[in-house]
């Protein structure tokens, strides 16, 4: 595969030439902002301030005493030691406690937490009337569990572990989560969350992907899907990059569709081929350590966009449900600027 060239005078130019206002807000976007359906009443509950306030000297009782209130974390048997033992443990480990106490300092109240899950709700009912969330919200600290989803949806409750969120703190670095890991955390990284695993447990439906073309158009999809849930939402967080790797990434976009034309590379379905455009990491060795990883993912997220500006009339259920990737790829007319 040959390797994409930098061209430092264009770039330069490309940052020197820039234009006096803003860029206009592209159609599709407008229709998104617009969308306006009906949040539901959120029910809103911290378990990590019930958790790390009980009174440790009769921990066992007073569990007890909140587990109806809270049977997503305590629904087991609380007449067992061994589980009593493990949850008292974990309430009064020195990491765990710091843990909350960043997360209380992150977010003395929910409000920032409720706004954002409100709009993603809202959103969500507008495109789909007729599928029900959990209204029931609990917030906890987990423990930055890597094995943990920080985001999970029960049949009547939907959980959030608010210590994957606590955005510019060194807890991550410290704890060895990889750098280019720990850069993106963002608060506004739980709105994107939510919406993917909505994506994944209310609209996904099972779907063989023959080759990278059609990896590259789901992928995309649920880009999407997250952004039509909150809008507001900019490309960084959407995508996880840093800037400079989204500027990489916008820059050379057409230059890696031809390379991934020319090579041959959309009906491919080798694991080296995949591991280039949709694994994860600091960036796209075969590229530029400037590069992002997952182009795959920038790229699909484009060609999606580029569907339902096509196809301006497409409902966005209708797309999400659309079985056959390649005739969306066809449809979407995708071809960026070289």
């Amino acid at each position: 595969m040959k390797h994409l060239k930098t061209i430092a005078f264009f770039s330069f130019l490309a940052f020197a030439i820039l234009p006096c206002c803003g860029p206009k807000t592209p159609e599709y976007k407008v229709k998104l902002n617009n969308a306006n359906g009906v949040a539901p009443e959120l029910v809103f509950h911290r378990y990590e301030d019930v958790l790390f306030n009980l009174d440790t000297a009769r921990f066992q009782e007073a569990l007890m005493e909140v587990q109806d209130q809270y049977q997503p974390f305590l629904g087991g048997d609380l007449t067992d030691p061994l589980a009593v033992k493990y949850l008292r443990d974990f309430a009064v480990d020195t990491f765990s406690v710091a843990l909350y106490n960043k997360v209380k300092k992150a977010y003395p109240d929910l409000s920032e937490v409720e706004e954002m899950l409100r709009e993603v709700y809202r959103h969500f009912n507008y495109y789909y009337p007729n599928i029900s969330l959990p209204t029931q919200v609990y917030t906890c600290v987990s423990g930055i569990d890597p094995n943990v989803p920080p985001v999970i949806f029960f049949d009547d409750a939907l959980v959030i572990s608010l210590d994957w969120y606590l955005e510019g703190d060194d807890i991550y670095e410290r704890i060895g989560m990889p750098q280019y890991r720990a850069e993106r955390v963002a608060k506004a990284g739980l709105a994107k969350d939510v919406g993917q695993q909505i994506y994944l447990d209310y609209v996904q439906r099972p779907l063989k992907r023959n080759n990278l073309l059609e990896e590259m158009v789901e992928a995309g999809r649920m880009c999407f899907f997250v952004e039509a849930m909150y809008p507001e939402l900019t490309d960084e967080v959407l995508l996880g990059y840093t800037s400079s790797q989204l500027q990489w990434a916008e820059d050379y976009e057409g230059d890696l569709w031809a390379d991934m034309v020319g090579n041959q590379c959309l009906y491919a379905s080798d694991l080296e081929v995949y591991r280039t455009f949709l694994a994860d990491g600091p960036f796209t060795n075969e590229y530029s350590h400037e590069a992002p990883p997952r182009l795959g993912e920038f790229v699909g997220l484009h060609i999606i966009r580029s569907f339902v500006t096509a196809n301006p009339d497409a409902a966005l259920p209708e797309l999400m449900g659309a079985r056959d990737l390649q005739a969306i790829f066809q449809d979407s007319h995708y071809k960026p600027k070289k």
